[in-house]
């Protein structure tokens, strides 16, 4: 048998625009993505056999045909024509049904490790166009960093991401489906926000300050859910420089220029799901 671990990281969502309807049905998107430290644990084995096994010590995640993992290893042998049992062994630290990228990142990290389990068949390129037959939040998840995802998120440039700062995450007890908020954005189409060009310079310059003012998620407009204001509201009044919803959610995040301020607001806030985390931030080319 041999074996890889692999660290799947979450990611917010800094803006979020659904730009229109495709032919497919699918919705085109101008998204900047950023990855935090947050991270799952993903351990891929490859022994004699065939199919694929998933296990994860969160019993909310489902670890049949559902789990994008499961997904992306039967992807992987397709293409390759990799011939093993696979298992997957999830070790879940990313809140379920949060908007912060948990399952996608999960898939993500089995691409990545079989991959590299296999000699690397793959570039890095045709690993990110595989993960977009997974969700539109993969093949970010495969890249890393901070990038803006235009399409379905599989056109990705990469861009200067988050450095400096402090990011307080808060996910309260209720979840909100992603299908849900489409069909009330096909339902009532809200005008496209543009490009985020103000949000990319403000980051280019590390101005923290400055890029908290070009936040935007779609999806707070279409819930219109006062939960969520809230949430935004107690951040706000805790020092945070900024706040804003995560991809489709429920997690609300904050961004913090002091770890003081950030910490004391952790201390604050009475949620299920708090935790304190950073982005990973690089600029290396990839």
């Amino acid at each position: 048998m041999t074996w890889i671990k692999v660290n799947a990281h979450a990611k917010i969502n800094l803006f979020l625009d659904i730009t229109g309807v495709l032919p497919n049905g699918y919705h085109s998107l101008n998204n900047v993505m950023q990855q935090i430290e947050l991270h799952d644990e993903v351990k891929v084995s490859l022994s004699e056999g065939s199919g694929v096994e998933i296990t994860c010590d969160n019993p909310a995640v489902p670890t049949d045909k559902r789990n994008i993992a499961y997904k992306a290893a039967a992807l992987f042998t397709e293409k390759t024509g990799l011939s093993a049992k696979i298992t997957v062994d999830i070790k879940k630290n990313i809140p379920v049904m949060a908007g912060l990228g948990g399952s996608s990142t999960d898939g993500a990290a089995v691409l990545k490790a079989l991959n590299r389990l296999c000699g690397e068949p793959l570039t890095c390129s045709e690993l990110e166009m595989l993960g977009a037959g997974l969700g539109a939040d993969v093949p970010f998840c495969i890249r890393g960093n901070a990038a803006l995802c235009r399409g379905i998120g599989e056109k990705m440039t990469n861009i200067r991401g988050l450095e400096n700062c402090c990011i307080l995450i808060v996910k309260p007890d209720f979840s909100c489906g992603t299908s849900k908020g489409y069909k009330l954005y096909d339902k009532t189409p809200l005008k496209s926000m543009g490009e985020p060009d103000g949000l990319i310079a403000a980051l280019k310059e590390n101005n923290i300050k400055k890029t908290v003012g070009y936040l935007y998620n779609i999806f707070e407009s279409l819930y219109r859910d006062s939960r969520i204001e809230k949430i935004k509201n107690d951040l706000l009044s805790s020092n945070a420089l900024g706040a804003l919803l995560s991809g489709s959610g429920s997690a609300v995040f904050g961004l913090f220029e002091d770890e003081g301020k950030a910490l004391e607001a952790l201390s604050r806030l009475n949620y299920p799901f708090t935790l304190l985390t950073k982005p990973v931030f690089s600029l290396e080319k990839k």
